[in-house]
């Protein structure tokens, strides 16, 4: 077909050809008023509407006004179920506008986005929605930008994603209704039932787009509006009300030829024909798709955009059956590392609880075994408490007794001064006595001086004794001190056993003032101050 050659090349040269026989070129009010009646046509009658947009091309000198009947053509083929060729228009009527016709450019990616959609190029379809979408977002123009939503509600429809195609669709019937756009609000009711929702609700929505419709006498849409109907009707399993609607669908879409939508009739009626059990005719209808499909393909010679969709088609099936086979393997490997993770963890939680076991255990073995050390160093501490005790009570015992001793010493020595002071006075009363008096009074003396004696020895025994208990401590005075003369440590082994200055005195035969001047040179030599407690200090070594 001459599809083939671009369609703005050709029309250059039948141009060229329409002014060397001389034919006047057409004003541009002429093609105007073409163009407006080719759009009134649209949904009427696309085939006239195409007629219209084709008619005066080759007299056509603007590049606007080209691409504007480009742009309608390419509707037409999109009505009549022509795709790839109105994908091509439109390329063509892109290549002739400037960055100034913005407007018309957010048209073109509008439509060629559905003309994708319906070749199976939805991520193609989805970018160039974006990009129309985009423009008329910048322009702030709500109408064209309600037709991209309805436009891009029909592509979530196509790859069912449901969800979104209907959040669109009611942007675009939100918008149109405010405008009371009536013919949009008719597209996009139509197109909220393209699939399966909330069955009456749909069914109030497909009524109302038929009442518009044939108010605007859109034969083409109302062709379109009752095979949905019918679509209703079959998923209600209303299947009479679905037949009546879809005869009426097939013979609105005949008289006007829209091979598209007689296409989906086909279709729809195999489902109802199926679903009542009338299997041929169900048949018929599926031969009836299978031939119209074939003839469509046929028309336009097994077009090269069908032909690539095909071909990616197939190898996309066979991705996805490599992709099944792939997602298989990694579901399988997954569960086995799962699997292994899963055992890998239970070993491990394991391996803890028995390391825990085990270190419990251990602490506890090693806290008994601390616990007996301590109780071992406990009966130690107590037995060497009750040993130092018993030595401390020895040493008490002994220093009471040393003291015991010297202040018997004491005793005797102020009983032996005493004595010496009546042997001193009977001597004097010897003085005065007759000779015959003298003896028995001599022998009374000799008595007394053998009491002296007596205790004088008992007095040497006693310091021979104290001498031998504080050894010890003269050991460890003498090598703590080792300069202290012999007097100043035996005056520190009779303060060690807590003797007063009295005491001593009386022991060592000297006067109280003798022994405290002595007290003092011992204090020197040990090094003490005045406030500092000798006997304590002289107890600690």
């Amino acid at each position: 077909m001459m599809r083939q050659i671009p369609l703005y090349i050709l029309l250059c040269c039948v141009s060229f050809f329409s002014a060397g026989l001389g034919y006047a070129s057409i004003s541009e009010k002429d093609v105007t008023n073409l163009l407006e009646k080719a759009e009134k046509e649209l949904y009427t009658n696309p085939q006239l509407a195409a007629y219209y947009a084709t008619k005066e091309r080759a007299s056509i000198s603007s590049s606007s006004l080209l691409a504007r009947s480009l742009y309608i053509y390419a509707q037409a083929e999109k009505l009549l179920g022509d795709f790839d060729g109105c994908i091509q228009a439109l390329y063509e009527a892109d290549e002739l506008l400037t960055d100034k016709d913005n407007g018309l450019k957010g048209h073109i990616y509008n439509l060629m986005s559905v003309g994708y959609c319906n070749l199976g190029d939805y991520g193609k379809a989805i970018d160039l929605s974006d990009k129309a979408i985009s423009f008329f977002k910048t322009k702030n123009d709500s109408l064209n930008l309600a037709a991209c939503y309805n436009n891009r509600g029909i592509i979530h429809t196509y790859i069912n994603e449901f969800q979104q195609a209907d959040r669109f669709l009611k942007q675009a019937l939100a918008i149109n209704r405010s405008s009371k756009n009536l013919k949009s609000i008719a597209s996009n009711l139509n197109n909220l039932c393209l699939y399966k929702g909330d069955i009456e609700e749909q069914l109030e929505w497909i009524q109302e787009a038929i009442v518009i419709n044939k108010h605007l006498n859109a034969v083409w849409s109302l062709g379109e509006n009752y095979n949905n109907l019918g679509k209703l009707y079959y998923y209600s399993k209303r299947y009479k009300e679905a037949i009546a609607a879809l005869e009426k669908a097939y013979q609105l879409a005949q008289s006007v030829g829209a091979k598209g939508v007689i296409c989906d009739n086909y279709e729809y009626a195999a489902w109802v024909y199926s679903a009542i059990g009338d299997y041929q005719t169900a048949y018929e209808k599926q031969t009836s798709l299978y031939a119209l499909s074939k003839e469509i393909q046929s028309e336009n010679k097994l077009r090269t955009v069908e032909q690539r969709i095909a071909q990616e088609k197939l190898l996309a099936q066979q991705q996805k059956e490599e992709l099944r086979q792939q997602e298989y393997k990694i579901r399988l490997l997954r569960r086995n590392i799962v699997t292994m993770l899963i055992i890998g963890c239970l070993l491990i939680m394991i391996s803890i609880l028995l390391l825990q076991r085990f270190k419990r255990k251990k602490k506890i073995q090693l806290l008994n075994a601390q616990y007996r050390i301590e109780q071992s160093e406990h009966e130690i501490a107590k037995l060497k408490m009750l040993q130092q005790k018993a030595e401390l009570e020895d040493v008490q015992q002994a220093l009471e007794t040393s003291k015991q001793e010297t202040t018997n010493f004491a005793i005797f020595l102020q009983s032996r001064n005493e004595l010496l002071d009546k042997i001193q006075e009977q001597v004097r009363q010897g003085y005065r006595m007759e000779k015959q008096e003298l003896v028995p009074h001599l022998k009374k003396i000799n008595a007394f001086i053998s009491q002296y004696q007596t205790t004088n020895k008992n007095n040497s025994m006693t310091l021979q004794t104290i001498d031998e208990k504080m050894q010890e401590f003269l050991s460890r005075l003498a090598e703590r001190y080792p300069n202290l003369t012999q007097g100043e440590r035996h005056l520190a082994s009779l303060l060690r056993v807590n003797l007063s200055t009295k005491e001593i005195a009386m022991l060592t035969g000297n006067t109280p003032k003798t022994i405290n001047m002595n007290r003092y040179r011992l204090r020197k030599a040990l090094g003490l101050s005045s406030e500092a407690d000798l006997v304590a200090y002289i107890q600690s070594i």
